[in-house]
């Protein structure tokens, strides 16, 4: 009999869950566009990120992707990331010679609007965390990751 390799279904409580943030007044990805497009066709899409100073994010961990600085402000994104964090040249041109850490995420979902507001996160339960973080790679605590991600569901749903 042949066997078929099916991918588990996520399950938030096996793996951490980390903030990914884009800020477009420090970078306005102008490939976001085309980068939607590809997603949809292939059902997911690689990208480098920045995780900060944050060098213990494992493969296989939920990312969550949300826009910051400029509004519509909200989470946008998710995926799994693919690879551990590498040190790397920082990736704003203002800081030649920094180095930051990179990692690899799959992204499933993309958008140009945010699936969830920031407004919404400032609500119970999810008012006890500071949503506008500073960099990238910030650890989100499990059991907001387990509040957030039926929200996430119902949202790309609905």
């Amino acid at each position: 009999m042949l066997a078929l390799a099916v991918a588990p279904a996520f399950d938030p409580r096996v793996v951490s869950t980390y903030l990914f943030a884009w800020n477009p007044r420090l970078w306005d990805w102008p490939e976001m566009p085309r980068e939607i497009a590809r997603l949809r066709r292939r059902g997911h899409l690689d990208v480098e990120w920045s995780s900060g100073r944050n060098r213990a994010i494992e493969p296989g961990s939920r990312a969550f992707f949300i826009r910051l600085g400029v509004p519509p402000k909200g989470l946008f994104g998710a995926g799994v990331t693919i690879t551990a964090p590498a040190s790397g040249p920082h990736w704003r041109p203002d800081k030649p010679g920094q180095l930051t850490n990179h990692l690899k995420i799959r992204l499933e979902v993309l958008r140009s609007e945010p699936v969830v507001l920031l407004d919404e996160l400032a609500r119970p339960p999810f008012s006890r965390f500071r949503w506008t973080v500073r960099q990238s790679g910030t650890r989100l605590p499990s059991s907001l990751a387990d509040a957030l991600e039926p929200l996430w569901e119902q949202r790309l749903l609905g």
